[in-house]
């Protein structure tokens, strides 16, 4: 009996140690991929920290970019929210494919992670002929006023002719009133800048909260390389008087520019004068000064207004029964249309007063010009390599 006893008690020892051990290894492996599971989520805490770390090295080079387009420095190890980031950019001086690409690289690091991410950035393009008439800060329309569409693209003005997208926007205040009628969309981005009277007719819809749009300036630059690639007097052929010393003309008569760049101070056209573009020919005019169109006078009659391209600083007047095609672009210069004057195209400026039974046609082609590189930079990749 003694010794069943003492043989039972030997084998429960046995069998308490043997789970004692299979406990401890089951332990052990817990413990294992515990720490396993800490290392992994360790390395992807670190991993994602590190993105957002190059993403705001990327960030922080665009922004330099934005406010100087030849920048070109880079970052090297710049701490930021405890990592470091180092910024390499990448233009077509080191790399002839890029054209007028810029590559961004941006690299950062947190603790054991790294990450990579890559910016593609590319010259941004305004569309400034989107509108009929775009007035920056104000655009006043009264006493039988009309506007209506046609595109020169697809067949003539009275086989494409629309009551509508001949639509009216400015940043600021738009009156309509007095029997004037607005062929398309009247859009402002001032709370309360659309005034319409009972008395006047909009086709399309009315808003006051379009996107404000940037009217960028016509860089001096290129006023200055105008004036040294100008082609008058001798693109001219027919009547007119020009003071080389001034670059002022002055037409009383039929004046046919040859295609090509002109750069004056001020135009003048005098009663019935006339300004055409020669068959085939495309013309692009920069005006430091006014534009005056006396009664009756005529800029590019029945052409294609995309041919006749007005880049300018100052003001454009078209009085009684004046006739033009053309897109007019001057920021800050002021428009005045009035008496029965015909104008097709279209016109940016900063004020645009349109009285008095005048016409505005809306050549629908224009919207989709563009200025290359005139709205800044941006981003048309993002990648994380």
């Amino acid at each position: 009996m003694i010794t069943l006893i003492s043989n039972n008690r030997g084998s429960a020892l046995l069998i308490a140690l043997s789970l004692l051990i299979m406990l401890s290894l089951l332990a052990l492996a817990a413990v294992n991929n515990s720490t396993t599971d800490i290392d992994l989520s360790g390395n992807q805490v670190s991993a994602e920290k590190a993105f957002y770390i190059a993403e705001a090295g990327a960030k922080r080079a665009f922004t330099e970019i934005v406010a100087d387009s030849t920048w070109r420095t880079g970052f090297a190890n710049v701490s930021f929210n405890g990592g470091l980031y180092t910024v390499t950019v990448t233009d077509s001086t080191t790399d002839s494919t890029l054209a007028d690409t810029v590559v961004v690289n941006s690299t950062g690091s947190a603790l054991m992670g790294s990450a990579i991410v890559q910016l593609i950035l590319a010259p941004g393009e305004v569309h400034p002929f989107k509108y009929a008439m775009f007035g920056e800060d104000t655009i006043d329309i009264r006493n039988s006023f009309v506007t209506d569409s046609y595109n020169s693209d697809s067949g003539s003005y009275w086989a494409t002719r629309l009551n509508t997208d001949a639509d009216i926007g400015s940043n600021g205040n738009i009156i309509v009133k007095n029997g004037a009628v607005i062929g398309g969309d009247v859009a402002t981005s001032l709370a309360g800048g659309a005034s319409i009277n009972p008395g006047a007719t909009v086709t399309g819809t009315i808003s006051d909260t379009a996107p404000e749009q940037e009217l960028p300036e016509v860089p001096a630059a290129d006023y200055t390389w105008a004036e040294a690639n100008n082609i008058a007097p001798s693109g001219f052929t027919g009547s007119y008087s020009y003071d080389p010393s001034t670059n002022a003309l002055i037409s009383s008569g039929n004046l046919v520019l040859d295609g090509g760049v002109y750069f004056f101070s001020s135009i003048i056209l005098k009663n019935s004068a006339s300004l055409s573009v020669a068959p085939g020919a495309e013309v692009v005019i920069y005006v430091t000064g006014d534009i005056e169109m006396k009664q009756s006078s005529e800029v590019n009659s029945g052409g294609d207004p995309a041919d006749f391209l007005i880049y300018s600083q100052g003001d454009l007047t078209l009085k009684n029964s004046g006739d033009i095609a053309a897109l007019f672009y001057s920021p800050d210069g002021n428009v005045d249309l009035r008496n029965s004057g015909e104008f097709s195209g279209s016109i940016v400026a900063e004020t645009i007063v349109a009285h008095n039974s005048a016409n505005f046609h809306y050549d629908r082609s224009l919207g989709s010009i563009t200025f290359p590189g005139s709205g800044g930079v941006e981003v048309v990749g993002f990648r994380e390599l």
